[in-house]
């Protein structure tokens, strides 16, 4: 009866260590990484429109970014230009921190789905952020984020014919970091995500760049082909810029 006891002890003992052990694999204790807006890139591809995007989802995270040599903190970018870096207090698969006008915002590790998500009880909204792939990640920013790559890959990365007047069509390529190639007038370009750079009351905005230049241009993209537009100002000068889309200018159209 002893000998039967003690087996029984040990094999508990066992069954106990195995739940430990499967629970920890489930729960990864490195979580370093960039976390992007699932919900944001998912309409963004459907829609192929950021205004469209941030008119019907209400949005201030972008991107979640947590490093190894920071442990206790995480930071959040806005999409745009502003990061800002905050504490936090872990508990298991749980990140506990202030954010927005919520008391306390509970970052959650979901392991089945391999995601973080957190609730805005203000918003009434469940937010998910999923790993970016490391051919995302652009270190040209500090600290380095992966948001505007996973924008412009979506929007624009790839091979357009360019349709310019009477002049033969010219290939184009816009590449997910932001640069482009082909084409003379312009080096690189930025999306606009949302109003910090300027806004576009009739549809999307593009910034394009070439040595110290930055000329602002509306944009539509619809069934392959993208069009940009001239944008006149509808507000005061002496205001942050407001436009709306003027005559088209240009189409571009993608090459398969």
């Amino acid at each position: 009866m002893k000998k039967l006891h003690y087996l029984s002890l040990i094999a508990l003992v066992i069954l106990l260590n195995a739940c430990d052990s499967n629970t920890s694999e489930k729960i990864p204790s490195n979580l370093e990484g960039h976390w992007l807006n699932k919900e944001y890139l998912d309409a963004l591809a459907s829609t192929q429109s950021p205004r469209t995007v941030a008119v019907n989802i209400p949005f201030y995270t972008t991107e979640l970014l947590l490093f190894n040599n920071i442990p206790d903190s995480i930071t959040v970018f806005n999409g745009q230009v502003e990061t800002t870096t905050l504490p936090f207090r872990r508990s298991g698969d749980t990140l506990r921190l202030k954010m927005n006008r919520d008391a306390e915002t509970e970052i959650v590790y979901i392991a089945s789905s391999k995601t973080l998500t957190y609730t805005d009880k203000t918003l009434n909204r469940v937010y998910t952020f999923v790993r970016a792939d490391s051919s995302l990640i652009d270190k040209s920013y500090s600290p380095a984020i992966a948001f505007p790559t996973a924008v412009n890959k979506t929007l624009l990365e790839g091979s357009w014919s360019l349709m310019e007047g009477d002049s033969a069509a010219t290939t184009v390529r816009f590449s997910r970091f932001g640069q482009i190639k082909g084409w003379d007038k312009y080096l690189t370009y930025t999306i606009c995500v949302n109003g910090d750079c300027a806004a576009n009351e009739s549809g999307d905005l593009i910034i394009l760049n070439n040595k110290g230049t930055a000329d602002q241009y509306g944009f539509r993209s619809k069934n392959d082909t993208l069009t940009l537009f001239h944008l006149t100002q509808i507000n005061d000068p002496d205001e942050k810029p407001v436009y709306q889309n003027g005559q088209p200018l240009l189409f571009f159209v993608r090459k398969k």
